[in-house]
């Protein structure tokens, strides 16, 4: 996905409905926009004038020619690296789906690479490594990134908790206070359940970290820290595929970073963990 297909899209929850079906249009194919006027492009996506223009700035352009311009500069160089489409379509032969499948997931770690903001991805790392408490909320899909994010951070000692009850979620969010930490996770950053548990968190003082795909999204009006993930569309699933890919490389990052904040501390808990696991394993092989 290129740069600003990429603004259009995180910027596209915070579109109104009108400036939406502009978007629409030029996400379905942004090739064609830097041929349009813009009254040819007002009218593929049956709006005004006036409309494109307000789209083209709440995009994050100074205006309709700005898009246009950046549009045709990324069209340039992809054209000739699409060699081939990712896109998985009924009557493909099987054997291309492994392909199509890693190179669309490639394409969403890349995206999520340009979006993560460094400054919010170092606050949030020092926000975890000094945390008294960490909740992690997520439902859905969001569910089992939360639990291997739970999973990492106890095997280094910190003390977190992650349950798929959405109910459990807002009892443990009500008892966060100041030197807590809570993470919410939700692609759309709209989940009821997951933006509720994460505001009544804020709302006890704790800190509040989103991670989530949509900049202007819901849930990042109770986030202190947002942590922005990238993602590629697919045809057969309604929620996006990968998601989740792009959710574990940000816990991935964060539990890495949180090592490095006090690589002692955290590597001798670690081994410790692991000391633990194998002298287990190896008790289990005995008795077999």
């Amino acid at each position: 996905m290129g740069q600003t297909v990429g603004r259009i899209k995180k910027n596209y929850a915070q579109l109104r409905a009108s400036e939406r079906k502009v978007a629409d249009w030029v996400l379905r194919d942004p090739a064609k926009v830097p041929e349009m006027t813009m009254a040819q492009l007002a009218a593929a996506a049956g709006v005004s004038e006036p409309t494109v223009a307000r789209f083209a700035e709440a995009a994050g352009f100074e205006g309709f020619s700005a898009l246009k311009l950046a549009l045709a500069k990324e069209a340039a160089p992809a054209a000739p690296r699409r060699l081939l489409d990712v896109h998985v379509q009924p009557g493909d032969k099987l054997s291309t789906v492994p392909d199509k499948m890693i190179s669309m997931a490639l394409t969403a770690l890349e995206d999520t690479r340009r979006m993560l903001d460094s400054r919010s991805y170092e606050k949030a790392v020092r926000a975890l490594a000094s945390a008294r408490l960490i909740d992690i909320y997520g439902v859905g899909n969001s569910a089992a990134v939360a639990q291997d994010m739970v999973i990492k951070l106890l095997r280094i000692g910190l003390t977190c908790r992650a349950y798929p009850d959405s109910h459990l979620q807002q009892i443990c969010a009500s008892a966060l206070g100041p030197g807590d930490v809570a993470v919410g996770i939700s692609h759309s950053g709209a989940t009821r359940d997951t933006v509720d548990a994460l505001a009544m968190a804020r709302a006890g003082g704790a800190v509040t970290i989103a991670i989530t795909n949509f900049k202007g999204a819901e849930i990042l009006r109770h986030a202190d820290i947002a942590l922005l993930t990238g993602d590629v569309e697919t045809a057969f699933y309604t929620e996006t595929m990968f998601s989740r890919i792009s959710q574990l490389a940000i816990v991935d990052s964060l539990y890495m970073g949180v090592m490095l904040q006090d690589f002692e501390r955290f590597s001798g808990a670690l081994e410790g963990v692991n000391r633990m696991v194998s002298r287990k394993v190896y008790r289990e092989e005995e008795n077999q």
